[in-house]
């Protein structure tokens, strides 16, 4: 079983993977991560790589680079979707709906695109169609689902959000304005290929394991659990 954790920055999904991992594993489950998305960037030889290429590339090709990232994600997903048992699962950081939400963030708030036809806007389209196509495959050979941690309204929400990461790093206005933007692009944006549950960014982590936990549990049950 696959299940994605998504979120704007900030939200707690680090914490809620650890934990719901541990918990997973404490009732005989498997447990494995997924490689982080940055792996699946070309662009990139390292995490701290992010950054600088953010920074020095039009927004539009940050959005699809990580379109394409996520694409080859899923590829790798499919492709050992065989080898996992009935009480395996994998725990992947950032699903489609969370990079589909970055990838337009970036590509509304980044460096704006030189008169390059490759990089106008109606091609970011064909990116998330081919992403989709993936995410539909998979969904029909394993058993898949997405957590959702969600953050009250705006303002709250990104309010909350900065105060988590303020207290982490500073945070410059180029990231400051991607976030709001993630943020508001994660709260009116539905996303219906994956079986979603939707939880409170801002309920403890015992509480959020709990409610992850047991739909989990549930589309894992053995005979033998019943």
């Amino acid at each position: 079983m696959i299940v994605f954790i998504d979120g704007p920055d900030g939200s707690g999904k680090s914490t809620l993977i650890a934990n719901l991992g541990r918990a997973l594993v404490a009732h005989g489950r498997t447990v494995t991560h997924a490689p982080p998305l940055w792996t699946y960037l070309n662009e990139l030889s390292a995490p701290e790589d992010f950054g600088p290429w953010v920074r020095t590339t039009p927004g539009v090709q940050i959005a699809h680079a990580l379109l394409e990232a996520k694409t080859r994600r899923i590829e790798s997903l499919i492709t050992t979707a065989g080898t996992r048992g009935a009480r395996d699962v994998v725990l992947v950081d950032r699903g489609p709906k969370t990079v589909i939400c970055s990838a337009l963030a970036h590509q509304k708030t980044g460096i704006p695109s030189p008169d390059d036809p490759r990089l106008r806007s109606p091609s970011t389209g064909q990116h998330r169609a081919r992403l989709e196509q993936h995410v539909r495959h998979l969904v029909a050979v394993e058993a898949c689902m997405s957590i959702e941690l969600r953050p009250p309204e705006q303002p709250a929400g990104l309010d909350l959000i900065l105060t988590r990461l303020s207290q982490r790093e500073e945070l410059p206005p180029s990231y400051v304005r991607y976030l709001k933007a993630l943020v508001a692009g994660m709260a009116t944006s539905s996303y219906t290929v994956l079986p979603l549950l939707p939880l409170d960014a801002t309920a403890g982590i015992a509480v959020n394991t709990e409610a992850g936990l047991t739909p989990v549990l549930g589309r894992l049950a053995a005979p033998s659990d019943a």
